[in-house]
């Protein structure tokens, strides 16, 4: 008979490699779990280490071959009759009389004359044997799966509380969110019907996520102020009085550009600025005539260009201008051939004031759109037309937060040169903040 150690990860390849190894009249004598490998008992795999107790060595040529190679595992293989001996009560009675202590020792312990008792003494130890290992082979593999389930059980409940905290976190956010929602949709639909962009609106929304909305949150001078002062930050006003140079103006059709001009040219007039017109707007007869007419009203020189050599030309002749405004034809964004026309006179006046034009009354999208498509011109300046032809000024502040553009001016009307206004940045933020909170 032998005990010997096996080391395993589970109760079942223990069970299984018993079997094997010792046959069925094995015993289970303890199981324990350990760690194996890692770093000072950290990273080191479960392990369970289960003592067998075999009345015969079935494999006993086997486990010889394998103990030469593991010399270890002959440090875990005890003689069964060793150990009995070494449990005797008489063993017991005389190293407590030699020592005077109460436990047993281990060492040094002579045969025991009389083979009868050893026999008798290993009968009872098989007997109890077979009783604590039929308890240890039935409950152990439960007991682990319980441990098992134990771990797994402590992680879950970590993670449950991990999700609880932050679904209390989301809750309280929502319950945030819900008292908001409604004046903030409100607010949204205030801001709509005032032409603004939905990335302008996204953006000032998310900018009152810390206020409590009221009801009446038109009286909130908080959201009255942080709408004024997004509205200041998305615009950059030009000194009309410190325009030189050549102005060019470039558009769509129908925005304007030469009754602008004219606007523009008397203004510069009355402030004594020496001034000259070109116009390359050669398309249109009325166009032509109706800036020689403004001209002529204006007593100032007019030259109409017809080739980019004509242009440079005219250029040439009019250095010692203060102001040389010109004036180009109407350009679909959408015709390719017409925009790269443009971009060759646009190479050769090199304008100190790339000026768009956009007419007010274009809904937002357009508004983008359009200048997407101009915007290889590289424009520095940008003039609202017709801004008598709508009803609010939504879509001008969503295209100059979209372009980041300056503003020179606004007109808005035909007379010429009465219906055009230079406004301050002053005005124009609180006229469009009077129409959303009045």
């Amino acid at each position: 008979m032998q005990i010997k150690k096996l080391t395993v990860k589970t109760i079942s390849e223990a069970m299984e490699k018993i079997r094997r190894e010792f046959g069925e009249d094995a015993y289970i004598l303890e199981t324990k779990k350990i760690k194996k490998g890692g770093f000072f008992g950290i990273g080191g795999e479960k392990h369970i280490e289960v003592t067998v107790l075999s009345e015969e060595n079935k494999n006993y040529q086997y486990n010889t071959q394998k103990s030469k190679k593991y010399p270890k595992e002959v440090d875990n293989t005890y003689s069964l009759n060793d150990l009995i001996k070494r449990n005797t009560p008489d063993v017991y009675r005389k190293k407590e009389k030699e020592q005077n202590i109460s436990k047993p020792s281990y060492l040094n312990i002579e045969k025991e004359p009389s083979d009868k008792r050893s026999k008798d003494d290993l009968t009872e130890f098989i007997k109890t044997s077979r009783e604590i290992s039929s308890k240890i082979d039935k409950s152990a593999e439960a007991f682990y799966h319980r441990y098992n389930e134990k771990e797994s059980s402590e992680g879950n409940i970590k993670d449950r509380l991990k999700l609880e905290e932050l679904m209390n976190m989301v809750k309280q956010l929502n319950k945030k969110m819900e008292a908001n929602n409604f004046y903030l949709q409100d607010i949204k639909d205030k801001l709509y019907e005032k032409s603004y962009s939905r990335t302008f609106i996204e953006s000032f929304l998310n900018q009152l996520n810390d206020l409590k909305v009221e009801e009446n949150w038109k009286n909130q001078e908080i959201i009255r102020t942080r709408f004024e002062k997004k509205l200041h930050q998305s615009l950059e006003i030009l000194n009309f009085g410190d325009i030189k140079g050549k102005v060019m103006f470039i558009g769509p059709t129908g925005v304007g550009k030469t009754t602008t001009l004219a606007k523009i040219a008397a203004n510069l007039k009355k402030m004594n600025k020496k001034i000259a017109l070109i116009t390359i707007d050669t398309y249109r007869i009325a166009a032509t005539d109706q800036l020689k007419t403004y001209a002529d009203i204006l007593g100032v020189s007019l030259h109409i260009c017809y080739t980019p050599s004509d242009l440079k030309i005219a250029l040439e002749s009019l250095l010692n201008f203060d102001v040389i405004l010109i004036d180009t034809a109407g350009r679909s964004h959408k015709n390719d051939l017409q925009m790269g026309e443009l971009k060759v006179f646009k190479d050769v006046v090199e304008p100190d004031y790339n000026t768009m034009l956009i007419s007010s009354n274009t809904n937002c999208e357009d508004m983008m759109h359009i200048y997407d498509n101009f915007s290889f011109l590289k424009p520095n300046a940008l003039i609202f037309t017709k801004i008598d032809e709508t009803s609010s000024f939504g879509q001008l502040f969503s295209f100059l937060e979209y372009s980041r553009v300056p503003l020179l001016g606004i007109t808005n009307g035909q007379r010429v040169p009465e219906d055009l206004k230079f406004p301050s940045k002053e005005w124009l933020t609180h006229a469009a903040v009077e129409e959303v909170f009045k």
